[in-house]
């Protein structure tokens, strides 16, 4: 492996040539001892800056699937791939990841820049699925607005919200700082919904299209509005050696489903995706 590549994708200079060279070549000791330091970090994360003392979002549930989430195996290679690990290696990423957050750690010291590899904070804002996380529905907004997060200052448990191209600035203090950054993200979510920015579905997708539907549906799904639609799709019998075809979409969140034969898959399909997106636009 190339270690100089390493260095430069890393953006930093190992004191220690040993500890990157060690990395490099997986050892167990600092696959070991980086997994561990992963563990650390999400369970100090969850339980001190998301759930502290009283916290309504706290639930053992809850808390036990966004630890899981954060420590699989999709996460972890996700972000072994954004930090471009995979420039110096094809397989076995993970494990990379894991010794280099050893290896970095045991040489700078520097946990903020491990946190900022993980991801750790905006991973669970995003998946904390409450009615109340208005923190995600303003992640959400920004994003889908400007392809980007929004701005966050963290001072303690102080945060300053910023939205691009709003002049206000949203701060708020809290016991955590999941709890100062909602509450920062209430007073953005209130301000968008009085000056009527808030960003509804056919702001994304135009109105419902039969031709564009399955397609809208899942930009919908993309960009958060909406999970993921699930097609099934059976035989259901010949009529005069013709196939039919019956398709269902379902869409976890709606209590509706739709339903409809044809003799073409694909035209069973847009018939169904098109009845749930005018039913999910009529409710929104």
């Amino acid at each position: 492996m190339d270690t100089l590549k390493l260095e430069q994708i890393l953006n930093y200079n190992f004191k220690n040539k040993s500890l990157l060279e060690e990395a490099s070549n997986l050892s167990e000791r600092l696959i070991s001892f980086g997994s561990s330091t992963i563990d650390f970090l999400v369970s100090k994360m969850i339980n001190e800056d998301l759930f502290l003392n009283s916290n309504p979002f706290a639930d053992i549930e809850l808390i036990n699937r966004l630890s899981n989430l954060i420590k699989s195996d999709d996460y972890l290679l996700a972000r072994a791939d954004k930090i471009h690990l995979d420039e110096v290696i094809y397989d076995k990423k993970i494990e990379l990841l894991k010794s280099i957050i050893a290896a970095y750690l045991l040489d700078s010291n520097d946990i903020l820049r491990i946190e900022s590899w993980l991801n750790i904070f905006d991973a669970i804002v995003f998946n904390l699925d409450t009615k109340d996380n208005y923190a995600k529905e303003i992640y959400l907004w920004n994003k889908r607005k400007y392809k980007e997060l929004p701005k966050i200052i963290f001072d303690n448990n102080k945060v300053i919200l910023k939205l691009n191209e709003i002049d206000n600035e949203f701060v708020a203090e809290g016991n955590t700082k999941f709890i100062a950054l909602n509450e920062a993200s209430k007073l953005a979510y209130k301000y968008l919904e009085d000056n009527n920015l808030l960003l509804k579905m056919t702001d994304i997708v135009g109105y419902p299209d039969q031709d564009k539907c399955i397609n809208q549906l899942q930009e919908l799904f993309v960009k958060g509005f909406i999970n993921e639609p699930v097609y099934r799709i059976a035989m259901k019998g010949n009529t005069n050696g013709i196939d039919i075809w019956k398709c269902r979409i379902t869409i976890d969140g709606y209590k509706e489903s739709f339903s409809a034969e044809d003799t073409s898959k694909k035209n069973a399909k847009r018939i169904v995706a098109f009845q749930m997106l005018k039913y999910i636009m009529d409710l929104n």
